[in-house]
């Protein structure tokens, strides 16, 4: 299941807090003469901002064209059902095609995709645009932590440091024209969607394993706020490029609240209606879960990510929130942690199971599948007993940085 669209209410529809959704048509604003690039545009977070993009009313009107770079012929199916969206195919060997499709382009939101050589693709692009001379408004998408991360210790959040300086540097560079002239950098928090990763222990257990320790604190981001506060940038107009709230500005945007593990806990205890426990695990046995089957589509280079911002949690250097640009540009805080476990309680919530509960002799029906589907005497009553989600749907709904 994709993420939803947005988190900005408790709701996740969407909808700007300071106007409604839907234009109007009469006095509605002329449509804009943008033309807009989206990397990545297979992964989670390209998709739902062009989902915005594509048909909320808040930003159909903000662009003249959408254009989609996806990484694989396969990866073209992902947004066939949006017919004003054009896609096209990064082919690595071809750097002619990349210059001429920048050329094409006045804005570009620049999403590093979610796989081992994102720095040499995020690289190649840079140079495309750079070369293009068109891409007046340049938007990068990092990631929050990536300046306190050490380049030893966490190589993988450090490296977004140095494609945000790769992606300011045409600002004061003549010889690449109007590309990077009007440039905005957005550090995503770490996602509230990668929870879904640990699906399985919390219907099967009741639990929530993070290899964090009981006070150790970060603040969650639900992926529908990152991608609201893109899909604004990206639309805004000013005399300069993007509007001027957003030009040359470096927005992080993390979760409205800090929380530690067991207050993780209670705020899905709160949400689902029932006990929800906190467990401390060590990176051994995260790294262990995240090379299951629940990690299975998750990339290497991002099982890495994930364990590096974990990290830099139990190093205390994620303890803070950052709302501004919500507040600003919605009037919200963003969505709470109690919200987004109610946003995916079906995923979280355990579920109740017939089990066999007192044993009578007259009364032949079929067990659960520990005695093999074999039939015995039993009388079945409802209990809320724990039980165990398969592998298969866990990750599906897993959001890491593509981002």
């Amino acid at each position: 299941m994709p993420p939803k669209r947005s988190a900005s209410d408790a709701n996740g529809s969407g909808k700007k807090a300071n106007g409604g959704g839907k234009s109007s048509g009469k006095g509605a604003a002329e449509k804009s003469s943008r033309r807009i690039l989206v990397t990545a545009g297979e992964g989670q977070t390209g998709r739902l901002i062009i989902d915005l993009l594509a048909t909320d009313d808040d930003y159909t009107s903000k662009y003249d064209e959408l254009t989609a770079l996806v990484f694989s012929e396969e990866a073209k199916s992902v947004l066939e059902e949006y017919d004003s969206v054009k896609v096209i195919i990064f082919d690595p060997k071809d750097d002619e095609m990349l210059v001429k499709s920048m050329e094409l382009v006045d804005t570009c939101l620049l999403i590093p995709p979610a796989r081992k050589d994102k720095a040499k693709i995020t690289r190649q692009l840079i140079d495309a645009a750079k070369k293009a001379k068109t891409v007046q408004n340049l938007v990068f998408l990092s990631s929050v932590g990536a300046d306190y991360a050490e380049r030893d210790k966490q190589p993988r959040l450090r490296e977004f440091i140095d494609l945000e300086v790769l992606a300011m540097q045409p600002k004061g560079d003549p010889s690449t024209g109007d590309t990077g002239h009007s440039p905005c950098i957005i550090r995503a928090g770490f996602y509230a969607e990668n929870l879904l990763l640990y699906t399985k222990q919390a219907q099967g257990e009741g639990k929530l394993p993070i290899p964090i320790g009981e006070n150790h604190k970060f603040a969650p981001v639900a992926l529908g706020d990152v991608a609201q506060v893109a899909a604004h940038v990206i639309t805004s107009e000013g005399p300069h490029g993007l509007a001027d709230d957003v030009r040359s500005q470096i927005l992080v945007v993390t979760g409205p609240q800090l929380v530690a593990g067991p207050e993780l806990a209670q705020a899905a205890s709160q949400a689902l209606g029932t006990k929800m426990e906190f467990e401390a695990i060590d990176e051994a046995t995260a790294k262990k879960i995240l090379n299951s089957p629940q990690g299975a589509e998750v990339d290497e280079a991002e099982r890495e990510y994930l364990l590096e911002y974990y990290s830099l949690v139990r190093e205390g250097k994620t303890n803070y929130t950052a709302t501004t640009s919500m507040l600003a540009y919605f009037g919200t805080r963003g969505q709470e942690p109690t919200e987004f476990f109610a946003t995916y309680s079906e995923e979280f919530k355990p579920k109740k199971r017939r089990t066999a509960a007192h044993a009578k002799a007259s009364v032949p029906t079929r067990t659960s599948n520990r005695n093999k589907g074999k039939a015995t005497s039993v009388t079945v009553e409802d209990v809320d007993e724990d039980e165990s989600m398969g592998d298969a749907g866990a990750l599906r709904k897993t959001v890491t940085k593509d981002l």
